[in-house]
């Protein structure tokens, strides 16, 4: 009866050594730059350049649109999929500081902002199987922020079971 006990117990720690050491993973394995993917099942995310500006201003004229500090953040979503097509939105990506604070995507920025730079903007995009789409993402930040991370959110699809869905730790550097 002793020895039963000792080997369910010894099983049991076990197990809580594995599960505890397999959540604990230092944040820097999960830290990525730019044109590095974020793979969301057949999906993969990615920064192909950000710029950190003082204001939004209108390119043709150079007149001001909006003050404040901004990250404009060029976004791009392949398709990696054989039939299936994947449908987002500007709300996909959000920036969090070192503190943790989340910045969400400034849309009627975003809105001002194509209306100069002409990226393209759409409330929804339905990227086909085997294409990409991208587009400017806007946050508007407090200038005490210095260490941006952008972060992606998304639904956990079969393709994230594997890897315990990887993609809502991975953080894009943006300094």
């Amino acid at each position: 009866m002793l020895m039963r006990r000792f080997n369910s117990l010894s099983i049991l720690a076990v197990l809580m050594f594995f599960c505890l050491s397999s959540c604990y993973r230092k944040n820097e394995k999960y830290i990525i730059g730019l044109n590095q993917n974020i793979h969301h099942d057949d999906f993969e995310y990615s920064v192909t350049s950000y710029q950190r500006t003082a204001g939004l201003s209108d390119v043709s004229d150079n007149s001001s649109l909006a003050t404040g500090t901004y990250y404009l953040v060029h976004f791009k979503v392949q398709n990696r999929a054989m039939r299936v097509n994947h449908q987002w939105d500007n709300s996909i990506a959000y920036i969090v500081d070192e503190a943790g604070t989340r910045f969400e995507n400034a849309r009627e920025d975003q809105i001002i902002l194509d209306k100069s730079l002409h990226f393209g903007w759409n409330d929804q995009y339905n990227t086909r199987s085997g294409t990409t789409d991208s587009t400017i993402l806007v946050f508007k930040i407090p200038p005490e922020v210095q260490k941006p991370y952008l972060m992606v959110r998304g639904g956990i699809l079969m393709g994230d079971v594997f890897d315990r869905a990887r993609f809502r730790k991975m953080k894009v550097k943006l300094f």
